[in-house]
């Protein structure tokens, strides 16, 4: 488990490590996170492993704010499903939406949605910029242990675990105490499946319409 600081250099490593099927720990707009290749089976098995919970339980995606233009190829798109990301990201908000063409099958294979994010953080859109494609999300600690908003603790909380991240990016997140808002849409409704630090009125403020919790 390397531990660098965020430098031109160690991005550069960095994005080196996922092309190659490795898992990074970075800061981010809410806790820390662990992310991989999701385009690579070995490498989505790795971050499992890492986390270390059910191989079934979903993990979401993350793009950069320049492959919004993009985000068709990775969900299915309407114009609700347009209106609501245009309005809610990049913050720290995940969509649960239907999958796209271009998510592979090894995605989840038994699940017909995926959970699409669009963070704020800078250091994860350099890092999302640089690696010029979709990444698996998770936070970056063992899975029923503390959330991790530190490299300290992320450095620690893997201290005992089997599988460790590769690269620990130098930091801290935003430190919301919160992992993202979870929202389910479908058809022209939204609902609240995990709070987090964009509340239920917020998103109606911003949204201008009622949100399920």
């Amino acid at each position: 488990m390397e531990v660098v600081p965020f430098t031109p250099e160690a991005l550069k490593e960095a994005v080196a490590l996922l092309k190659k099927g490795g898992v990074i720990a970075h800061p981010a707009d809410t806790c820390y996170g662990l992310t991989a290749d999701v385009m690579n089976e070995e490498a989505c098995r790795k971050i499992q492993l890492t986390k270390g919970r059910d191989y079934k339980k979903p993990m979401s995606i993350m793009i950069s704010v320049a492959q919004q233009l993009q985000m068709k190829r990775f969900v299915k798109m309407t114009k609700f499903v347009s209106f609501v990301t245009s309005k809610l990201f990049p913050g720290a908000v995940t969509l649960v939406l239907s999958k796209g063409s271009d998510i592979p099958a090894h995605y989840f294979p038994e699940m017909d949605t995926v959970g699409l994010r669009v963070p704020l953080h800078n250091a994860t859109q350099d890092i999302l910029s640089a690696f010029k494609g979709p990444l698996i999300t998770t936070s970056a600690n063992p899975s029923g242990a503390p959330l991790c908003f530190t490299h300290e603790e992320v450095v620690k909380s893997f201290s005992d675990s089997p599988v460790k991240p590769d690269l620990v990016f130098e930091g801290k997140a935003n430190h919301f105490d919160l992992a993202s808002t979870v929202l389910e849409v479908k058809e022209e409704n939204l609902k609240v499946i995990r709070q987090g630090p964009v509340t239920a009125a917020q998103l109606e403020s911003i949204l201008g319409f009622r949100v399920q919790e």
